[in-house]
């Protein structure tokens, strides 16, 4: 196991958690091949069309509801339909409704003129989150501080009230070993990130995007769409080669039927997903990779990676996967300092 670290005493409860809880077979789409083949046929091609190709989100103005005070912050949520289409009609069923309803929430500090700001952070969540309140008292506190910004974030599919009723944890829908449901969730989160991204443009001067663990991967991934953002951070990128077992037990089960049967390899089918075909990268010039060099949910050495793959930046703390936030501060200001200055 190594040299045992001070961020081991949460990280490896955390994963002996997800291996307990992620064996459920939650295998909502039939895996034929017919069906397989529909993506399939975008292996090998230019993956940014899988997630963009014939993209013209409709824009309505965000209502927020009434504002509710709680500590430090100010709280306002809305709700409006999501972008996303399928390619094929998996979310037909009436428990998937809520999937295809965006939910983004607005956080406003008390002693911060948040209604003339000029920028934004739009933070995006980790998987298996189903409650803002921990990043409320650490992560918003800090971004807004560093980046003198409103806060605004979005319950990811599958996730918070997003999650369907027979859904046994927040976000269990969205990695449940099914190469499809996982490929069509991460294209459904680039489209509502987008369509948020190009909405804020229209109302701020600065956007900050800042995503961790699967946020992390999808802040990432949406480099390669745009270079509307200022300054991009993103913590660890779970899909750069390949996704942890220990935390999604049952995709080695499904790879394995998979290959009993003949069909096509389940790495094949999330090729669009994994940033390294996005080659030749567009990502944009403000662009920082994140990674703790005691991570065990996914390995410093792929951070490093997927940092010198992009030719970005790479910012590390001497800590784990869930502990970013004890450096959080230091690493923005740094962040902050060396683009600014660019």
């Amino acid at each position: 196991m190594g040299t045992i670290v001070p961020s081991d005493l949460v990280e490896y409860p955390v994963i002996n958690y997800f291996k307990f809880r992620n064996k459920g077979n939650l295998m909502d789409i039939d895996l034929s091949q017919s069906f397989i083949s529909i993506y399939r046929r975008y292996y090998q091609k230019n993956p940014r069309d899988f997630f963009i190709k014939n993209f013209k989100p409709k824009f309505h103005e965000i209502k927020w509801s009434q504002s509710i005070s709680r500590g430090s912050f100010s709280h306002s949520a809305a709700k409006f339909s999501s972008p996303y289409q399928p390619l094929s009609p998996i979310l037909q069923e009436t428990k998937y409704h809520p999937v295809l309803k965006m939910i983004t929430h607005q956080y406003r500090h008390k002693d911060f003129d948040g209604q003339n700001s000029k920028s934004v952070v739009l933070f995006i969540h980790g998987y298996a989150e189903s409650t803002f309140f921990f990043h409320e008292i650490s992560y918003f506190r800090i971004l807004q501080n560093i980046f003198q910004s409103n806060i605004l974030t979005f319950e990811l599919p599958y996730h918070f009230h997003r999650q369907p009723n027979d859904s046994p944890f927040s976000g269990a829908y969205y990695l449940n070993g099914n190469p499809i449901r996982m490929l069509e969730s991460i294209r459904q989160s680039i489209q509502e990130i987008l369509y948020l991204v190009y909405y804020l443009k229209e109302k701020y001067e600065r956007i900050v995007l800042f995503g961790v663990s699967l946020g992390g991967h999808l802040t990432a991934l949406i480099t390669q769409f745009l270079k509307e953002i200022d300054i991009i951070c993103a913590l660890a990128s779970p899909f750069l080669f390949n996704i942890n077992p220990k935390i999604v037990p049952i995709s080695t089960e499904i790879v394995s039927q998979m290959k009993e049967k003949g069909q096509t390899n389940w790495y094949k089918i999330l090729y669009s997903c994994n940033l390294k075909y996005f080659s030749p990268f567009t990502t944009n010039r403000h662009t920082a990779i994140i990674g703790g060099k005691y991570d065990r949910i996914v390995p410093f050495s792929r951070v490093r990676n997927l940092a010198n793959m992009l030719s970005k930046p790479l910012l590390s703390y001497p800590g784990g996967h869930l502990s970013l936030v004890i450096w959080l501060r230091s690493l923005l200001l740094k962040i902050n300092n060396v683009f600014l200055e660019n």
